[in-house]
């Protein structure tokens, strides 16, 4: 601990603490801390007091602004070391023991940043959005997105605008949709931690689609020249557009548009825990699957999509609640159940064959 003149323990609350646990004093307010070696470790709870953006990753693992921290768990709750509660922390010794801790001033650069995909209309543009403080992310921020023109944003119910949170990287991912071949203007903004907004907007031009012989308008893959296989039959194509040497598709449950990237590793769709309540998704059994801070508890589950107009009933899917990306459509069902899916980069379309 840093050493500064003792503050008379008159002026902070004086409770006997616990063997192992040391009092520390944060605007007045007594919270728990615990001696971990030579150093004091304080309750994860004390990171609200600073208002200092972070995320829980489990395990004792807390994602900050630009870094993560190591903590520890002791008796179920999470301890992190005091240094680590805001960006710059003086700690003042107390007569009787123990230390006031007070965060000192620091100058921020917050700012938006967003990515976006080319699209066709009728196809999704990948959003990309990132809460920034100068060139480290920000963790776990409430952003408002809203579009303009025809176009949705995904997850959605065909809304032009949505509240949603970054991750624990500080990055949102999701879609956006137009049949019209226009250009979209996205918004993004951001109450960020000191209390100020800023926003940024980008355009994002739906080209028309490419035919045969003609321009303009096109209501889909379906108008375009599908590949012939002479022992199968075209069961259903959809627009996609290409991210990140990802592939990038719109399908429906429902009431709901999701945009999904193209998993062709996997068997199961994997889908974030927020989304698989919006659905009304079934527990069918919990599993372990790898996360950031170890392992993850994931439930298997099943999920009907409506893809290119075509109904999929009963899709495996695995539910994990720490997912906070882009939904992942297993390739490995389609291929199981005897569907061959090709894609055209030419038409930026997927065909599913039978």
């Amino acid at each position: 601990m840093a050493q500064a003149a003792a503050r008379p323990s008159s002026s902070v609350p004086h409770v006997k603490v616990a063997p192992g646990h040391v009092r520390v004093i944060i605007d007045g307010k007594l919270y728990d801390a615990i001696r971990v070696g030579n150093d004091t470790y304080v309750e994860e709870a004390a990171f609200n007091a600073f208002g200092t953006p972070h995320v829980d990753l489990g395990n004792g693992s807390i994602a900050l602004t630009g870094r993560n921290v190591q903590g520890v768990i002791y008796y179920g709750k999470t301890y992190v070391p005091w240094s680590a509660l805001a960006p710059s922390v003086r700690a003042i010794p107390l007569k009787g023991g123990g230390f006031e801790l007070v965060s000192q001033p620091v100058k921020h650069s917050y700012a938006v940043l967003i990515q976006t995909s080319q699209a066709v209309a009728g196809s999704v543009a990948v959003l990309n959005v990132e809460t920034v403080d100068g060139d480290n992310t920000v963790p776990g921020q409430a952003i408002t997105i809203s579009s303009t023109g025809f176009s949705q944003l995904e997850p959605s119910s065909g809304a032009s605008a949505i509240h949603v949170t970054t991750d624990s990287s500080g990055t949102w991912q999701g879609g956006l949709t137009d049949s019209t071949a226009e250009t979209v203007y996205v918004t993004v903004s951001w109450k960020t931690p000191s209390g100020g907004v800023v926003r940024q907007t980008v355009p994002v031009p739906f080209q028309a689609q490419k035919t045969n012989g003609t321009s303009g308008n096109a209501s889909g893959p379906a108008s375009q020249s599908p590949p012939s296989l002479s022992s199968e039959h075209l069961v259903a194509s959809t627009p996609v557009s290409f991210y990140q040497n990802g592939v990038f598709l719109q399908a429906s449950s429902g009431d709901e548009s999701i945009t999904f990237q193209l998993d062709t590793g996997a068997y199961e769709t994997l889908l974030g825990g927020s989304l698989a309540a919006q659905l009304h998704l079934p527990n069918l059994g919990t599993i372990e699957v790898g996360g950031i801070g170890g392992t993850d508890e994931a439930y298997m589950s099943k999920v009907t999509l409506n893809i290119g107009g075509h109904v999929f009933p009963d899709i495996p899917c695995i539910v994990d609640p720490s997912w906070t990306g882009v939904p992942l459509l297993g390739y490995g069902f389609f291929q199981q159940n005897g569907y061959d899916l090709l894609i055209s980069q030419t038409q930026s379309a997927l065909y599913i064959m039978k």
